[in-house]
């Protein structure tokens, strides 16, 4: 009798062993969903304003850059990729799209020309990622080198101050109007990121990218051209930079050598924290888009508690170590 309850007390102990790591594990795969349901409820204690409209569509408006630039940066995670090059990438193409606008008298033609440098920029990336054969490490140098190029572009191009004045009021109504109360901007990030996750998960296209950033050798036994899927994921988020830069012009009204500065880490820890891995080969749009709600609600928390801007830094690093780290722990 003794032993029975022995033994049922022991199965009793295991069973509950095993339902605690079921819920870490539970915890550990979704951990991404995790930090969005806890920053929605610190968000709804620390004011009282958190959830008002007027609130809640300035935070989605603000997001929309980080949003875009996020997207571009999650294709190059997806190849094995990392792009540091996108930051000053929105920088020259946020000068010549204002100052073309300025210049021709078409904002149409400077929204063409930023999108074709953007472009440059991003197939300059793939092409040498290419050549090299590099991975994540030799894309942090080659982005890195091509950031610096991209940035004195931008310097030279307006000899280092902001170009003001953007005249078209469609243009402008990109960063600041509204559709049935809801941002423009908002609806432009949105539908890129369904375009692109039906792109990634339901096409052959789609396939071969993430299947270039998991497994190399895999890809090519599958008859995967990886140099290529690097170049188109280079290309696309250069291009993507530039349309994040035409948002925020059209906000802004303005276009500065320097607005890209940390725009590239911010859209790499939205991407990260969103659940995308380091190392290439898995994520995708849903990930992004929690990603960069999470991190524009801690932005907008620090804001409504009068955190300053370098305090707000010191956290964006904190937060940025902490999501390599969450990066980590799901390999496990």
């Amino acid at each position: 009798m003794k032993s029975c309850v022995t033994h049922s007390k022991d199965g009793e102990d295991m069973e509950q062993k095993l339902s605690v790591k079921k819920i870490g594990e539970l915890i550990r795969d979704n951990i991404n969903l995790v930090m969005l349901i806890v920053m929605i409820v610190l968000g709804a204690i620390i004011s009282k304003d958190f959830f008002t409209i007027n609130n809640l569509m300035n935070l989605l408006r603000r997001i929309t850059v980080n949003g875009v630039m996020a997207a571009g940066f999650t294709l190059t995670l997806l190849v094995g990729g990392f792009d540091l090059s996108i930051g000053s990438t929105l920088s020259l193409c946020a000068v010549l799209c204002v100052g073309i606008e300025k210049s021709s008298g078409s904002a149409a033609i400077g929204m063409l020309v930023a999108i074709a440098a953007g472009a440059a920029v991003g197939l300059l990336n793939g092409l040498l990622m290419k050549l090299t054969r590099g991975e994540s490490g030799e894309a942090f140098l080659i982005t890195l080198g091509t950031s610096m190029v991209a940035s004195s572009a931008a310097l030279t191009y307006c000899n280092g101050y902001d170009i003001y004045g953007v005249n078209a009021k469609w243009y402008k109504a990109i960063g600041q109007g509204n559709i049935a109360g809801f941002p423009i901007a908002a609806i432009i990030w949105l539908g890129i990121l369904i375009i692109l996750q039906i792109v990634i998960k339901k096409t052959e296209f789609g396939r071969q990218l993430v299947l270039s950033g998991a497994n190399k050798k895999s890809a090519f036994l599958a008859g995967v051209n990886v140099g290529k899927m690097k170049i188109i994921a280079f290309t696309l988020a250069g291009i993507f930079a530039a349309i994040a830069a035409i948002i925020m012009t059209a906000r802004t009204t303005a276009g500065s050598p320097r607005s890209g500065t940390g725009a590239d880490f911010d859209a790499a820890i939205a991407s990260i924290i969103g659940g995308n891995s380091l190392v290439g080969g898995k994520g995708g749009m849903v990930q992004v888009f929690i990603g960069v709600v999470i991190y524009g609600l801690i932005t907008n928390m620090l804001n409504l508690m009068g955190v300053d801007s370098v305090v707000q830094y010191i956290v964006k690093g904190v937060v940025l170590l902490i999501a390599i780290c969450l990066d980590n722990l799901k390999k496990r």
